[in-house]
């Protein structure tokens, strides 16, 4: 079944749910499926390395139907940055 794009604005707790998942299918660290995490979090904090990164973009790519830049994810990003960027990439490409 083919998911259509997400083309609301996306929250924190939309970003995470996307960690959670991820987690769930082996792609980013165990703990993302079940520890707290707070919009203020980073990806570093949160132990995304660069392959867990790129399987993130990916998934970004996936929901929303648009290629991220390359310079979309820092380490030093939190969550609500990411939520922020995610909003505007998909209100510029609706």
């Amino acid at each position: 079944m083919t998911q259509l794009p997400k083309t609301t604005p996306w929250s924190p707790d939309d970003v995470i749910a996307v960690l959670r998942d991820l987690a769930q299918a082996e792609d980013l660290p165990a703990h993302l499926a079940t520890d707290a995490i707070k919009p203020e979090d980073t990806v570093d904090t949160l132990g995304i390395d660069s392959l867990g990164g790129a399987f993130l973009i990916e998934r970004f790519e996936e929901m929303t139907g648009t290629l991220m830049p390359d310079d979309f994810l820092d380490l030093s990003d939190n969550i609500a940055v990411i939520a922020e960027r995610l909003t505007a990439l998909t209100q510029k490409a609706g």
